[in-house]
């Protein structure tokens, strides 16, 4: 053989090697599908004085190889702090269906509720506003999606709204005790604030709907509201009988709950979890670590108890 080829070749070797070595030391800190320790959620179960609710904007088909937030990656984060958490039910945004099989397998202790929204070309940006609950402690008694539009019984888009939006909910009953609790989730539009606003007025009045059929029924509410407390979407609620957890510790309306990936942002929190005031809430808390050295999501997940 050339021995300029020889040289060549061991040239590409050399390199060939050095990629090995690159890319296992990245996969060694950002491994592909990083272990779930899946937890027993019996004590949850056994607990049924309170709620422990939760809402995730889990930004689901989004992400980047070179900052180890690639999507297979953070559903196993994501589902890690599922689990160290184990919520009543959370609701979550910007999931789509890879993301819910996912989910089957690492978090066994959940049913789950969604309706893809419609309007996406593709399936990885199909969003559901669905929700997940903890299948041997509650029946689903009732579930339902509207879309945010002027004909929300119909897979529609509100004209100026970036793009289709809904609001999914699930009707629960505590098989051991009877209790009954309604949890809405929706991901309102971040573009109009027309659709926003139109999002919080359709919310509320389901919500009163749902309370005609359930009287006895409680009512929590989550979401990635795209407004911060000052929004016409969020005052429609907490002017109309709905608590925002983030108002019952100090600072709490302050925080924020998205951060683009970088954990910097100090915005108003846009993300919200709501109780009808029947109900105390007893904490509020932004889980704003990094999990496995990377974010799960370009936003925090946000967890309330809840006494009823």
């Amino acid at each position: 053989m050339n021995k300029k080829v020889k040289i060549s070749l061991l040239g590409l070797g050399s390199v060939a090697v050095a990629a090995a070595i690159a890319v296992g030391g990245f996969l060694a800190v950002y491994p592909m599908t990083p272990d779930v320790e899946i937890k027993s959620a019996q004590n949850r179960i056994e607990n049924n004085g309170e709620l422990l609710i939760a809402s995730y904007n889990t930004a689901a088909p989004w992400g980047n190889l070179i900052k180890g937030t690639y999507t297979t990656r953070r559903a196993h984060l994501l589902a890690q702090q599922m689990n160290n958490t184990l919520p009543d039910s959370f609701g979550v945004q910007e999931i789509n269906t890879f993301w819910v099989e996912h989910f089957k397998e690492l978090l066994p202790q959940y049913d789950f509720y969604g309706v893809k929204r419609g309007g996406d070309s593709e399936e990885k940006t199909s969003e559901m506003s669905g929700i997940f609950y903890l299948k041997d402690k509650y029946k689903l008694l009732d579930s339902g999606t509207f879309w945010i539009s002027n004909t929300p019984d119909t897979e529609s888009r509100f004209e100026g709204a970036a793009c289709y939006r809904i609001c999914s909910y699930a009707v629960f009953e505590n098989k051991a005790t009877g209790f009954k609790y309604i949890h809405m989730n929706t991901h309102l539009d971040h573009v109009s604030t027309e659709a926003q606003n139109l999002g919080g007025n359709l919310i509320f009045n389901k919500s009163q709907e749902l309370k005609k059929s359930y009287p006895d029924a409680k009512t929590v509410i989550t979401g990635d509201f795209n407004q911060s407390i000052d929004g016409e979407a969020v005052k429609i609620l907490s002017a109309n009988g709905f608590i925002s957890a983030n108002t019952v510790v100090e600072n709490g309306d302050k925080i924020a709950t998205y951060h683009g990936w970088t954990g910097e942002k100090q915005d108003a929190p846009i993300d919200f979890i709501f109780a009808d005031d029947t109900m105390k809430i007893k904490s509020y808390n932004v889980q704003n670590e990094k999990v496995g050295n990377s974010f799960a999501s370009d936003h925090y997940m946000i967890t309330a108890e809840i006494e009823f």
